[in-house]
């Protein structure tokens, strides 16, 4: 029950973030995009965290939805990977490196039925938390694929971290919260995605159709 409570917290407060950082306003449709479904895909994980790339991967869709797009739920997508393809982890699905024999986007968007794909990896996710200082980092790349045409029409890097001395006893109180949360990194990654969805281009969809 309480971890059923603590992602339904999660969530809110992600999306809490989400709306009130300090964002530019959400550009409107644009009805010229051809890629109106979307999937985002496993993450591929560079990181020792086994958390990290659900909580980024959830923060991923809700960023692409509020731009326009209709994005299949992460579970269907797991489940149609799995059972057609045999696919579980995100670096399964890296194309670009030869040596995985990761099937090309036009395969995997044929299997999800949808005209592009979202690629993440989770390049860096550390939480430090000591007496004296709080060291959080959070890095992810992303990129949006055509599966008709394979073009990358939307790429990005970012990266967000903190550093905070604990000089007072409240700051260590806060540290401890923040080490307890379920996703330790929430503002950073609530940071990092904001600045995503600043750069990736609008989708066609209107709000009668989302």
């Amino acid at each position: 029950m309480f971890k059923k409570m603590s992602s339904c917290s999660l969530a809110v407060i992600l999306l809490a973030l989400l709306a009130g950082c300090a964002t530019l306003p959400v550009s409107p449709p644009d009805a010229s995009n051809p890629i109106v479904k979307v999937a985002v895909l496993p993450i591929q994980n560079f990181t020792a965290t086994t958390d990290g790339p659900v909580w980024v991967r959830s923060g991923i869709g809700e960023m692409v939805r509020d731009k326009h797009y209709i994005v299949i739920p992460n579970d269907q997508v797991d489940q149609m990977l799995k059972e057609k393809m045999g696919v579980t982890l995100g670096g399964q699905l890296d194309y670009t490196n030869p040596a995985t024999g990761a099937p090309s986007p036009s395969i995997v968007g044929e299997v999800l039925d949808v005209d592009g794909l979202i690629y993440c990896s989770l390049e860096d996710f550390q939480n430090t938390a000591t007496l004296v200082f709080n060291r959080r980092k959070i890095k992810v790349k992303c990129s949006l694929v055509n599966v008709k045409t394979a073009n990358i029409v939307w790429e990005q890097e970012e990266e967000k971290s903190a550093f905070e001395i604990n000089a007072r006893p409240e700051d260590l109180i806060t540290a401890f919260i923040k080490a307890c949360r379920l996703n330790p990194l929430v503002e950073e990654t609530a940071a990092v995605i904001n600045k995503m969805k600043d750069e990736i281009p609008s989708g066609p969809v209107t709000a009668a159709k989302e």
